[in-house]
């Protein structure tokens, strides 16, 4: 049998005697496990995550806790919302689930990376056949003669200088894992910087009418490890916040004693250079510093909606869960 599955059970017709049932008269329960069979699972992490599914509830919609009935097992949670109000169901499955891993990164500047990446596309160009090149018709013959940069534009000017940032080039969605297999390649990466790890954007380049080019990320791994120097752990509060038109929103960042003062370290090294703000693998912002940021406090951007800030500022609020979930069962039950 299938286990893996979701159960949508609507209990009872919502008219009954030619009135209309109200929303407040079902209950909502669902089933939550974890993500991938391979997460280790203690029973503390398990309880943890309800603990913040909990906080999460009563942050976004105020749900009470005496409205909320968590059962938690060694490796499921069973959660029940009394008096749901069903409207709101698709986004509290997405609040429930919500997985955020922020990261900050130090980055190298274009200009640094550029010339990696030319003796790359000129080693690429190397290895592939004379039989290649001269079958390459015209429309072609570029990318047969620039395997890499044919499809990974540059970040320069017309004057042929890198542009300033830690963005290193474009290149189309399409063509993403095709960049990412030929810089895995080890006759590639024997080239590369050791401490250099690349990132796509999440969204694609604003300012690409075609909304179809994403941007390559030079990321400065500088930990013995070789994680983040700061995550999202050191966040302890999070809130929307508008710039000045009502569609640039920023999120507003609070740190712990501790995260103020790596991020004021990070900050003070890195002056004139890029952070880049990493979700869940992918770059959502790499603002320049321009000074040390003391106090713990700062702003993230990434072209949010305002869903999407209130959503991440009440997930980041609640604290991060130790693994990813997913939902495998859930009803909507009518009220006795």
């Amino acid at each position: 049998m299938k286990t893996n599955f979701i159960i949508v059970a609507i209990i009872i017709a919502a008219f009954s005697s030619g009135g209309c049932t109200t929303k407040e008269n079902f209950d909502y329960k669902v089933t939550v496990v974890p993500e991938s069979k391979s997460s280790v699972i203690i029973p503390n992490d398990m309880n943890t995550a309800a603990e913040i599914i909990s906080k999460r509830l009563n942050n976004s919609f105020g749900i009470p806790q005496e409205s909320m009935k968590l059962d938690v097992t060694e490796n499921q949670i069973s959660l029940t919302i009394s008096k749901v109000d069903t409207s709101k169901i698709a986004s509290i499955k997405e609040i429930i689930t919500g997985y955020v891993r922020m990261e900050f990164w130090e980055t190298y500047e274009n200009a640094e990376i550029m010339g990696y990446l030319s003796k790359a596309n000129d080693l690429l160009r190397e290895m592939k056949t004379v039989a290649d090149v001269k079958n390459a018709n015209t429309q072609n013959e570029f990318i047969a003669q620039n395997p890499l940069l044919g499809i990974l534009k540059p970040r320069i000017t017309d004057q042929g200088e890198p542009i300033p940032s830690c963005m290193i080039g474009l290149a189309s969605g399409t063509d993403t894992a095709k960049v990412n297999r030929y810089l895995q390649m080890p006759e590639i990466k024997a080239l590369l910087p050791r401490e250099l790890k690349l990132i796509w954007s999440l969204n694609p380049y604003k300012y690409d009418p075609s909304t179809t080019l994403y941007e390559l990320h030079a990321i400065k791994v500088t930990t013995q490890d070789g994680k983040a120097p700061l995550d999202g752990s050191v966040i302890i509060s999070a809130k929307p916040i508008t710039g000045p038109s009502e569609s640039d929103i920023k999120i507003d960042l609070a740190m712990s004693a501790e995260g103020a003062g790596k991020w004021a370290g990070i900050t003070r090294e890195n002056v004139n250079r890029c952070i880049a703000i990493v979700l869940n693998g992918y770059v959502r912002s790499y603002p320049r510093v321009m000074n040390e940021i003391s106090g713990g406090s700062t702003e993230i951007t990434g072209d949010f909606t305002a869903e999407e800030a209130n959503d991440l500022a009440s997930i980041l609020n609640s604290g991060s869960l130790p693994f990813e979930l997913k939902i495998v069962e859930e009803q909507i039950i009518k009220r006795q």
